[in-house]
């Protein structure tokens, strides 16, 4: 029995770190390469095609927190995936998306990586985007700035 216990306990004692692994799997990213682009990964053209490169790029262990998780939840994202979406597909920079969201008449990179955000999450929750009111919100935003 003790001679059992001695065997299992390195494996069981791996059990954590293991655990640990795969939740740092969880949060690598696999976006696809593109030699041309600034950073080496494509820069999607719309809303749409970004959408579909998020479902691509993003571990399944993700794509499943984020559909469980509620919408407002999706702040957390911000800083993490939300500022790889800003400088790997380069809103800061001028790139294709970005001049997507400029002829929406959004310019702000934080603006269109929660557009982007709060559509993946819409998306997945078979709900409708309702771009025009996400547009709307953040036009309102900026026009209550210019008033004070």
């Amino acid at each position: 029995m003790l001679r059992k216990l001695l065997i299992l306990l390195p494996v069981l004692a791996m059990i954590p770190i293991l655990s640990m692994a795969a939740e740092e799997d969880k949060y690598r990213l696999n976006p696809t390469p593109d030699p041309n682009a600034p950073f080496g990964f494509y820069i999607p053209k719309d809303l749409n095609d970004a959408l579909s490169e998020l479902q691509k790029m993003l571990h399944p262990d993700l794509v499943e927190e984020i559909t469980h998780g509620s919408e407002s939840d999706m702040i957390k994202y911000h800083f993490g995936l939300g500022m790889w979406i800003r400088n790997n597909w380069a809103l800061w920079k001028g790139s294709r998306i970005s001049r997507y969201f400029n002829e929406l008449e959004i310019y702000h990179p934080d603006d269109m990586s929660g557009i982007i955000l709060d559509s993946f999450w819409t998306q997945l929750n078979g709900k409708p985007i309702g771009l025009e009111a996400q547009i709307g919100k953040y036009k309102t935003y900026w026009e209550k700035g210019k008033q004070q």
